[in-house]
């Protein structure tokens, strides 16, 4: 019943930031395709896919902080949380399933939009690497899901379904214009999905090899902020 619920709340989200991701990447690398010569040299299809992968980041960084948004203090404000809290279950166990199908959906929303870009830039004879593809969409999916707890925890203290996705926007805002700078870059979430720190102009390709410990620290860095909000929500009174 509490998947059916938050599947509900979502879906249309979902599907809509689903469509677009597939379509509009999928284009941009089909676009570049069209028009190069056969002797192209190999550097330029590498960078209209890593040109591509930026373009599903930003997509996926504002779909899952819209998928995020809402939740119980979303209900407070519209005077529905009543009707959630009757429910025979713990507030923990509804933002535990609100988090498990976020992450399930958000998963879906880095891996189908990729897989789509890739198969397009075979189908048109562009050079591709799968182990490029994957370290792209690990990147993403490890690391991003610093940004759905973000937005989680923000939907967790915030009222108003519009003011706690726009103060996520916010900080993705100061985290892209003023840590993802040569200073700080080692410290942004959004330089980090999208492969600053591994990306070499020349080549076109993410050197080295796949930066499990950085991403086990994303991800925990994820729980401790899920935890956060899961402690807020159940502190709240409604």
């Amino acid at each position: 019943m509490l998947w059916y619920k938050a599947w509900m709340e979502t879906r249309a989200r979902f599907l809509f930031s689903l469509c677009g991701m597939v379509a509009l990447p999928s284009y941009y690398v089909y676009h570049e395709a069209q028009g190069v010569e056969k002797f192209a040299r190999l550097d330029w299809y590498y960078h209209s896919l890593h040109t591509g992968h930026g373009l599903i980041a930003a997509m996926w960084v504002a779909a899952v902080i819209f998928l995020m948004m809402g939740g119980l203090l979303r209900e407070k404000a519209v005077g529905a949380s009543s009707f959630t809290l009757a429910l025979p279950v713990t507030r923990t166990s509804l933002m535990r399933v609100r988090i498990l199908c976020g992450v399930c959906q958000a998963m879906a929303l880095a891996v189908v939009p990729w897989m789509a870009m890739f198969l397009v830039s075979r189908a048109t004879g562009m050079a591709t690497s799968i182990y490029q593809a994957v370290f792209h969409v690990v990147l993403l999916a490890g690391g991003g899901l610093v940004f759905l707890a973000l937005a989680l925890l923000v939907s967790s203290v915030v009222e108003g379904e519009y003011t706690a996705p726009a103060v996520s926007f916010g900080i993705l805002f100061v985290d892209a214009i003023v840590l993802d700078t040569r200073s700080f870059g080692a410290f942004s979430p959004w330089g980090f999905i999208v492969g600053s720190e591994y990306f070499d102009r020349k080549t076109q390709l993410l050197l080295g090899s796949i930066p499990w410990v950085h991403l086990t620290v994303s991800i925990l860095l994820a729980a401790l902020l899920s935890g956060i909000a899961i402690k807020a929500v159940q502190r709240q009174e409604f």
